[in-house]
């Protein structure tokens, strides 16, 4: 850390500032070399325009910091965050346009500029992976105290063990049950209680708790938190610090009010205002463009098996308002003779050119349709059928351990009812899509154990939802696509 005008610094976010300064440096030098209108020399040229190239430079550090993209301690290995940074980098593009270019008129060039951009955003986004592949598993590593022991923090843990460049590592367990103190629980070891909170801290040098008790928490736990807290040490919920390891939700360890206090108040103005917007114009798009894939794909259809071009099935979207989705046929015209059932992985209901439609998502192209009507957009959960909405949201009793002094020992008491898939009435919050969160990152679901799963996804992409990650959604969507991987 660095003291510049009374400022503290950390260094890793010097060397951060230094990257780009240096990438975007390389880029003016590279573009100089490439361009092929720069007539005069490039020392001439450097020395007549030192100061405006240096007036534009400014601009980009200034944006990726508004954008808050010094955070050290972010993957920029992950899409996500990939995407911010080249979006920040095009503002900063922009805001030089518009500051620069229109008071003064062209002051550089604007092959000069269009070439340096494009180096530009490719520098940069090669120097954060570096730093975040070389800095993040190891020097940047921060130690991690899990606070409870069961299984919310065994899942916790898991997710953690999943991630293993993420930067964070677990020291061990703080659980006041006194059986569990000195021993280990999935290979970690509990350190002790609550009330040592400040001490393992120390000893440990760690400066991050996950809190993962699912019970009520005592007074003399939330009095701890709050010291540690206030001492400088970042206290994370479970379902929060899991949700970023996984990019899933887990659902067994939320509750309404934690769904509804971290996203559902939240003024999510892209999608609620523009989101409609981009949706329609890139359908009708979409639409012009594959007219003549739309049209081969119809006579491959019907060349098939003589059958129907079109599957048309009744859906519910946003709200639980019914609609006719539509699609091409990939399955044999009787495939539901016997009443709804699941899709299997390799069903023998897929005739063969519906298979090579599925494993190119040709036979979602019918869509766009429902996207310009308004009852589908891009991205969202996907469209899911009555009979099995029905089913998942059906009322089952829920129990817990008894408490009261007559209840024998291991007794559970009904406490309430729940949905037999929890949280599932949240997907029909958003219009449904033909991609999304859940389809590129768990794209099959035949069973209720599968779709419990899938659920995860959708609860993190409506709780998570903005343009940066429908922008990774749509790279990922494009990368199946490309490669027929998924179902």
């Amino acid at each position: 850390m660095y003291k510049v005008f009374n400022l503290h610094i950390s260094k890793w976010k010097l060397v951060l500032l230094a990257s780009d300064l240096a990438a975007y440096t390389l880029a003016v030098l590279m573009a100089m070399a490439l361009n092929p209108k720069l007539s005069q020399g490039l020392g001439s040229y450097l020395g007549k325009n030192f100061f405006s190239l240096l007036l534009m430079g400014t601009a980009y550090p200034l944006v990726i910091y508004i954008a808050d993209l010094y955070d050290y301690q972010l993957d920029y290995r992950r899409w996500i965050n990939m995407a911010r940074l080249v979006f920040a980098a095009l503002i900063g593009t922009l805001m030089i346009i518009v500051l620069f270019y229109f008071p003064k008129g062209v002051f550089v060039g604007r092959t000069q500029l269009i070439i340096q951009t494009a180096l530009f955003v490719l520098l940069l986004v090669l120097g954060r992976w570096a730093f975040t592949a070389v800095a993040l598993p190891v020097r940047l590593q921060r130690k991690l105290l899990i606070v409870g022991a069961g299984s919310c923090g065994r899942r916790l843990l898991e997710a953690l063990r999943h991630r293993p460049g993420s930067g964070l590592a677990a020291v061990g367990f703080v659980d006041d049950d006194p059986r569990k103190c000195g021993a280990k629980v999935d290979g970690l070891p509990v350190l002790g209680n609550s009330s040592q909170l400040p001490e393992l801290l120390s000893r440990h040098q760690a400066d991050l708790v996950a809190v993962a008790v699912t019970h009520e928490k005592s007074q003399a736990l939330i009095n701890a938190l709050s010291r540690i807290s206030w001492n400088g040490c970042d206290v994370l919920d479970m379902p929060s610090l899991y949700e970023f390891l996984a990019g899933k939700v887990p659902i067994e360890h939320i509750s309404d009010l934690w769904l509804y206090l971290l996203s559902m108040h939240q003024n999510k103005f892209y999608y609620r205002r523009c989101k409609r917007l981009v949706d329609w114009l890139l359908a009708l798009a979409g639409l012009i463009i594959t007219a003549p894939l739309f049209l081969l794909t119809a006579l491959a259809v019907k060349l098939g098996d003589r059958g129907p071009v079109f599957f048309r099935q009744e859906r519910l979207g946003q709200d639980g308002k019914p609609f006719v989705m539509i699609k091409f046929r990939t399955m044999t015209p009787d495939a539901e003779r016997h009443g709804p059932q699941w899709a299997g992985r390799d069903d023998p209901r897929v005739t063969p050119v519906g298979r090579w439609l599925r494993k190119f998502r040709l036979d979602e192209l019918p869509q766009l349709i429902n996207i310009l009507k308004g009852e589908m957009s891009f991205i969202g959960p996907r469209p899911e059928r009555e009979a099995f909405v029905q089913e998942f949201q059906k009322l089952v009793p829920e129990f817990r351990p008894g408490r009261r002094a007559g209840d024998p020992p291991g007794a559970k008491v009904c406490c309430g009812y729940k949905e037999k898939i929890p949280f599932y009435s949240f997907r029909l919050t958003v219009k449904p899509g033909i991609t999304g969160w859940a389809q590129v990152m768990y794209p099959y679901a035949s069973s209720e154990e599968q779709t419990w799963e899938k659920l995860k996804y959708d609860l993190y992409y409506i709780k998570n939802m903005g343009f940066f990650l429908d922008l990774t959604i749509l790279l990922k969507t494009v990368r199946i696509v490309l490669f027929g991987r998924g179902t």
